[in-house]
């Protein structure tokens, strides 16, 4: 696997992509589920926050064009090159970028007017995070539909754990104990189905994708895809503590549990982005064996 500096900026932007559009459809998410237990003031600042992400997402996905075509031309003056930026936007990448600046826009649009925000909100996010799957490796499957559907289903689920976290910390940083472990006990309970989802989706893809068990690590491409899958086990360790262990103890009037919980929470945010910043890294700079 050969990368340039411009690769490698390419794809950390990808990975800041990954995290402002996923953090905002499952914060979201986490808002819609949600609605009723959080304060007045916890809604507010979760929305804040949302519409920074949002724009976050939207800035990283045009940066991130701006290298592509930087590293097409292997100079400065390529991130300015119109004709290179075009040739990478009708590849696939437009018809991504579009999905998710429409999907984002609908998202902050919703959310700062305070109308309609459960319907458009929720249909912003599910276009936002779906649109990384209009481009990528499933494409060259043929046929590529139930690839490209699940690819859909792995982010929609991985938006829901991922970006419920963030605003998880913040309701347990700033808000009552036993608050605390209701939005754990409630997110925990959804996400046993959508974890499954997102695992039972990710092994169906592994095994179009990958010729044999053999290239997960005889191939750049299995080697990091190996790496996320040992991040995804120690993530799942993390939650399953935090659903098995910290969150009855919480719920039981614990205090010291309430401490554990936002620093296992805090482990769960570090892993995940490891696993954004790897998967933009196996998906941008190496491909599946062929």
């Amino acid at each position: 696997m050969e990368a340039t500096g411009w690769d490698a900026a390419a794809a950390l932007a990808k990975a800041i992509t990954y995290a402002g559009t996923l953090g905002a459809a499952g914060a979201i998410f986490f808002l819609n589920y949600n609605e009723r237990l959080l304060r007045n003031a916890q809604r507010r600042d979760i929305v804040r926050a949302t519409v920074m992400l949002s724009a976050m997402a939207a800035l990283a996905s045009a940066a991130r064009i701006s290298l592509l075509a930087a590293s097409m031309s292997d100079n400065l003056a390529g991130m300015l090159d119109m004709s290179f930026a075009g040739m990478i936007l009708r590849a696939g990448e437009g018809r991504a970028l579009a999905i998710r600046i429409v999907g984002l826009i609908l998202c902050s649009a919703a959310m700062l007017s305070g109308r309609g925000f459960t319907r458009l909100a929720f249909l912003g996010a599910l276009a936002a995070a779906a649109s990384f799957a209009a481009v990528g490796h499933v494409h060259a499957l043929k046929p590529n539909i139930i690839p490209t559907l699940l690819t859909m289903l792995h982010l929609w689920c991985g938006a829901f754990w991922l970006g419920a976290l963030w605003p998880l910390l913040r309701a347990a940083r700033h808000g009552a104990d036993s608050l605390t472990a209701s939005l754990a006990a409630r997110f925990g309970n959804i996400a046993l189905i959508l974890v499954a989802l997102l695992i039972a989706a990710g092994a169906l893809l592994l095994y179009r994708l990958l010729g044999s068990f053999a290239d997960l690590w005889t191939s750049d491409y299995g080697r990091l895809l190996s790496l996320k899958l040992l991040l995804v086990v120690a993530l799942l360790f993390a939650a399953a503590v935090n659903k098995l262990r910290l969150t009855p103890r919480l719920q039981a009037g614990d205090a010291v549990a309430a401490v554990h919980l936002r620093r296992s929470i805090v482990l769960e945010m570090i892993l995940g982005s490891l696993i954004l910043l790897v998967t933009a890294a196996f998906t941008s700079l190496s491909g599946p064996p062929a």
